[in-house]
């Protein structure tokens, strides 16, 4: 679904990515691990049109594509969900789903005037919620009323109603307790059963053994290992991660 390949950014005198690649599968978790300073937030805000890279090429369905800014990754079918979520507290759950993307009424006179269509925004965020299993106290409720992983699964789905086939998620579980970091795992989960190809960067060695199944590592702003997650053990991972481990020519 996606090939990136020989990413490069720097920032004069500091090479933030020097030779960065992976391949995204439609259907599949794919992790993206590395030490801090490996890389792995330049690489993401490459592929979600937050940097634009100096060099390197982007394939999407076959296709070849640039991206300059966060726009064009949308409009590429790219989502992604950062760990401070993007959400506003003031507004409530579906405000937030369609931020930035709001429906205008098609009713009558009201089409004229540039009212916003509430009725309609509430049933496709209710879906969405509903389609990856996501409680929350009210679709009207405001989020600031609602937990981490709450406001974490509604950044999500999100992602899932505007992204469609591609999603990044950034340290997705980071900041959340047990409970609220198995309702995310499931929530991914379910994404990859609906065919999306997620990219998961984590720090989480646990998680990604439970729900990856590739994983690409990154070391001083370069891909050194693509690997499949059934024929890896997850020291080898921590391993490549640290440099204890030399990689062979993949």
């Amino acid at each position: 679904m996606l090939r990136a390949e020989h990413i490069a950014k720097r920032y004069e005198a500091v090479v933030a990515l020097a030779d960065a690649s992976i391949t995204l599968r439609a259907g599949t978790v794919h992790g993206l691990v590395g030490d801090n300073g490996a890389g792995k937030s330049t690489f993401l805000k490459s592929l979600s049109g937050a940097v634009h890279a100096d060099s390197g090429s982007l394939v999407i369905d076959g296709e070849a594509v640039v991206l300059r800014t966060p726009h064009d990754a949308l409009a590429a079918g790219i989502e992604t969900v950062y760990q401070d979520l993007a959400l506003v507290d003031t507004m409530n759950a579906y405000q937030n789903v369609f931020l930035g993307r709001e429906e205008l009424s098609r009713a009558g006179i009201l089409r004229f005037f540039g009212f916003l269509s509430d009725r309609s925004m509430r049933r496709q965020a209710r879906a969405a919620l509903d389609e990856l299993g996501i409680g929350i106290p009210s679709i009207k409720a405001s989020v600031k009323q609602m937990s981490g992983g709450q406001r974490q699964c509604l950044a999500m789905a999100r992602a899932i109603l505007w992204g469609k086939r591609i999603v990044i998620l950034d340290e997705p579980t980071a900041a959340l307790g047990v409970r609220e970091t198995a309702q995310v795992v499931e929530v991914i989960k379910k994404l990859r059963d609906r065919g999306v190809a997620v990219l998961l960067v984590t720090h989480n060695m646990a998680q990604l053994e439970e729900i990856a199944d590739y994983v690409t590592v990154m070391r001083l702003g370069r891909t050194i290992a693509h690997r499949e997650m059934v024929d890896t053990p997850i020291n080898d991972i921590v391993g490549l991660i640290t440099g204890a481990i030399r990689p062979a020519a993949d």
